[in-house]
């Protein structure tokens, strides 16, 4: 009787703990979020190629047989239920050291060229103080001061990396026009050609994507000083054991979509020419350090 009596424990520990499988740990529950309308609005939907940060997506839930919709859901929301231990992970988010301390992170799903500071031409350019010997802007806050009747847009509830986001906290607020998330990319170049605003902070790629030769606005760009030159976006979830789970079950998917061609293409296909040879050499790169 001891001897059933300890295997029955044995083999319920092992139950509880998820070794044994039989869908302990129901990862089916999970459902994914995003803050961005464009992925809601194309995932599992027949459409022409729209982005990278789109397919790459779409090439994760394909392949882990992923068929719920992806809901579109404020960034704040979806960390509020994430906390509150429900079944909810964000897709296509950057890491940041304070998110890293309360989330786990998937391995990268996208890469991307790090944001640049546009500004419009007709303002004068920054003065040579702003930039380093490269070029780069030093500080965006700083720049704004230089011209404090000038304003800049910007996503309200949106990461960009720790250097970034401490920069931008300094902002006066005041020179700040907030747009939400999900309308940022439709409404910051109008804000700009009404003249509302003189500054935006952009990823090229989603620059080249919306206007491609018939940008309405002539705008230069910097790049940012002592700022990563790529940023990769990733799947976030909280960590309890089914999040967990699922996250092992993303990286698996992730590590197979990296062996093929479509994955590279999938960013490519979206960048200027000059800008092609750079994004893919640093996409093998990086992946040929993960793999």
């Amino acid at each position: 009787m001891r001897f059933f009596a300890f295997l029955a424990t044995f083999f319920f520990s092992l139950f509880i703990s998820g070794l044994v499988s039989g869908n302990v740990i129901n990862i089916s529950s999970i459902t994914l979020h995003t803050d961005d309308h464009n992925l809601t609005s194309r995932i599992n939907q027949p459409h022409a190629p729209f982005s990278a940060s789109v397919d790459t997506a779409q090439l994760l839930v394909d392949a882990i047989g992923y068929d719920k919709p992806i809901l579109e859901v404020s960034l704040k929301r979806s960390f509020q239920q994430i906390d509150n231990g429900e079944s909810v992970c964000v897709i296509n988010k950057i890491k940041s050291s304070e998110r890293e301390k309360k989330y786990t992170f998937s391995l990268p799903l996208n890469f991307f060229q790090t944001q640049q500071l546009y500004q419009l031409t007709s303002l004068p350019p920054l003065a040579p103080e702003l930039l380093n010997e490269n070029g780069e802007v030093v500080s965006i806050h700083k720049a704004l001061n230089a011209f404090n009747a000038s304003a800049i847009v910007l996503p309200e509830t949106y990461s960009y990396g720790e250097r970034v986001d401490n920069d931008l906290s300094n902002i006066d607020e005041s020179q700040i026009i907030a747009l939400s998330n999900p309308t940022f990319f439709s409404r910051f170049i109008k804000i700009i050609s009404a003249g509302k605003a003189d500054f935006a902070l952009i990823f090229p790629a989603s620059l080249n994507r919306s206007f491609d030769d018939t940008q309405p606005v002539e705008m230069r760009s910097y790049a940012i000083a002592n700022n990563p030159k790529f940023v990769s976006g990733h799947v976030i979830c909280g960590k309890t054991p089914e999040a967990l789970a699922f996250i092992d079950k993303v990286n698996a998917a992730i590590k197979n979509i990296y062996t093929k061609p479509i994955f590279i293409e999938a960013h490519t296909k979206y960048l200027s020419e000059n800008s092609k040879l750079i994004i893919e050499r640093a996409i093998q790169q990086q992946v040929a350090n993960i793999l």
